[in-house]
Order: C-alpha cells, then sequence, then structure tokens
C-alpha cells in the first residue's frame, strides 16, 4: 500500500495541473468577454442615476482581510461560497483547505521520508476542497439553466397581466423553486434597499454565471434602454433556452459512444498493469521498489487522466 502511495500522488499532481491550465486557458474565451462587456454596457443616464449610492446587501460571512478582499481569487471564492456554503466564511474554507494540505503532506512525510511526495501530497490535498466547491458550483448552475425557460415563462405572464419588472422579480423569489428564487428574492432585495435594477440584474448575472441566464439579463437591459415588448422578449428567449438545452441532450446522448470509448481506454492500462503484476510480480516489482519506477508510474498515471480528460473534452460539443 504505501509503496502505491507516491505514483498515485505524482499521477493525481500531473492531473491536477493539466486540468488547471484548460480551466485557466478557458477564462480568456472570447464568449465569456463579450458577454461581460454587454452586461457593462452603462444605461441611459435620463432613465437612472448610476452615480447614485446603492445599497447592496451586506454579506458578513464572507468577510476576509482587507489585503485578501482585493484578490480576484478570494472574491471569486467568496462569490462561490455564498451561493453553495452561504454559512461558511472564507477563513473556514481557507483553514479546511490548509488542514486538507497539511495532514496528507505530514503523513507522507512519516511513512516514506520522500519530500517530493510530500509537496505532491500538499498540493492534491489542498485541492480537494476546491474540488469539492467546484462540482457543487456546476451542479447548480445546471440546476438553475432547467429552471430558467419555466421562469421566464412565469414572468412573461406576470408582465402581460400588467404588473412592473420589479414586481416580477418579488413574485418570483416567492413562487419558484429553489435555488433560482433564492437568486430572484436577492435581487428584489437590493433593488427594494436603493439599488438600480438593472445593477441587481447584472449583480444576479454574476452570481449565477451561466450563458443562458447572460441572454436573459442582456436581453432585458436592452429592453429598458430602447423600449419594446418585455412579455414577448421573455417568451422568446424561454423558447431559445429549451431548444439549447433539448439539443444539448441529443448531443450528450450522440457522443455517449465516444465518452465510453474514453473511459475504456483509461481504465484498459490499468487493468492490464494489474493483472501483469498478479501473473508476474517479482518482474514488475521494480515500479514500486525503486524512486526511478515509482516516478515513471506517477507519469504514466497522471497522463493516462490526461488523456481521458482530453477525449472528454473532444466529445464535448457547446450548443
Amino acid at each position: 500500500m504505501d509503496a502505491l502511495l507516491i505514483p498515485a500522488l505524482i499521477a493525481g499532481a500531473i492531473a491536477l495541473l493539466a486540468w488547471w491550465g484548460v480551466n485557466f486557458l478557458s477564462s480568456f474565451s472570447g464568449e465569456k468577454r463579450k458577454l461581460s462587456k454587454r452586461l457593462n454596457t452603462e444605461t441611459r443616464p435620463d432613465e437612472v442615476n448610476i452615480n447614485a449610492v446603492s445599497i447592496v446587501l451586506p454579506d458578513e460571512a464572507q468577510k476576509v482581510p482587507q489585503f485578501l478582499a482585493r484578490n480576484n481569487f478570494m472574491q471569486t471564492l467568496g462569490r462561490r461560497l455564498g451561493q453553495v456554503y452561504p454559512e461558511t466564511p472564507v477563513r473556514r474554507f481557507l483553514t479546511i483547505m490548509a488542514a486538507c494540505s497539511m495532514i496528507p503532506a505530514a503523513l507522507t512525510v512519516f511513512i516514506t521520508g520522500n519530500m517530493i511526495g510530500c509537496i505532491v501530497a500538499a498540493v492534491v490535498g489542498g485541492y480537494i476542497p476546491m474540488f469539492v466547491l467546484n462540482g457543487r458550483c456546476a451542479k447548480r448552475v445546471r440546476v438553475l439553466t432547467q429552471q430558467l425557460p419555466e421562469a421566464l415563462d412565469f414572468l412573461s405572464r406576470i408582465m402581460r397581466a400588467g404588473h412592473s419588472l420589479s414586481t416580477g422579480l418579488q413574485m418570483m423569489g416567492e413562487e419558484l423553486p429553489a435555488p433560482l428564487a433564492t437568486e430572484f428574492r436577492k435581487a428584489y432585495d437590493q433593488h427594494s434597499l436603493g439599488q438600480p435594477l438593472e445593477e441587481a440584474l447584472k449583480d444576479m448575472a454574476a452570481r449565477i454565471d451561466s450563458t443562458d441566464f447572460a441572454f436573459f439579463v442582456t436581453a432585458v437591459l436592452i429592453q429598458r434602454q430602447t423600449g419594446g415588448d418585455l412579455s414577448e422578449v421573455l417568451k422568446n428567449i424561454s423558447q431559445l433556452v429549451r431548444s439549447r438545452l433539448r439539443l444539448g441532450q441529443q448531443v450528450r446522448a450522440k457522443t455517449a459512444e465516444g465518452r465510453f470509448t474514453g473511459y475504456i481506454m483509461a481504465g484498459f492500462p490499468v487493468v492490464m498493469f494489474g493483472i501483469c503484476y498478479y501473473l508476474n510480480p517479482d518482474l514488475y516489482s521494480v515500479f514500486f521498489n525503486t524512486s526511478t519506477g515509482m516516478i515513471l508510474l506517477g507519469t504514466a498515471g497522471g497522463l493516462t487522466l490526461l488523456g481521458l480528460f482530453v477525449m472528454k473534452q473532444i466529445v464535448k460539443v457547446k450548443v
């Protein structure tokens, strides 16, 4: 068991580094830049006083020291914690990350006495809370996207009944299921305390971080500048989101064979190595008894995980 620790940690570190690099590069995609630019468009000065001081609901649980609050990573971390773990302060989450990093590192040093393995264990262990947080945030965005078409239809009916947009946000916060109702309720509370409605919608789009939801916010901002039938616009966006969801499900069904093939190709080397080690342990024990063998084994595992990730990205089609 101890001999498998270092290769597993090296494999995890290589896969983690590759995954982080791909996500870092994808953050500069043109689609996100265009949506951010559109959402940052100023409204007409005769409609609302943007320079007025707005009252924004404070989030006491996410307070961090001043020198850390200016960091973009800390701001993103605080926003994501507020979405999925609202009762967990940023400081507590950072403490959990430190504990998850130090405990595996100390155990690795105690068991193996290898400093390289200690560093790798610290990196892998420290990233586990972030991995869980990102997974919860992604799941939350998927649920919000699935709830969005019905919510837009509901808001469209409210607008046709003669109510204002702010009243519609209030009713959505009361009638819709969570977690979408929570976001609309928070946006209405911010608006009722003095924040311009446009800014409340932009903050809500930043919290949700969904392309489909950004379509809705952009349409509302444009309509408030140019005028028009907002209920009809909301109905069209609802149909668009439904079509995107339906197309995404069809693409996922058609790419199921490619994803399953990737899983088989990633698991085949592991299974074959286990069989060969069982049949001839003296020959394959060199991978566990020497530092070079452990590094090669860990690198092979990391490259296998990287290949699995690349194949997953190949069969992933954006709609």
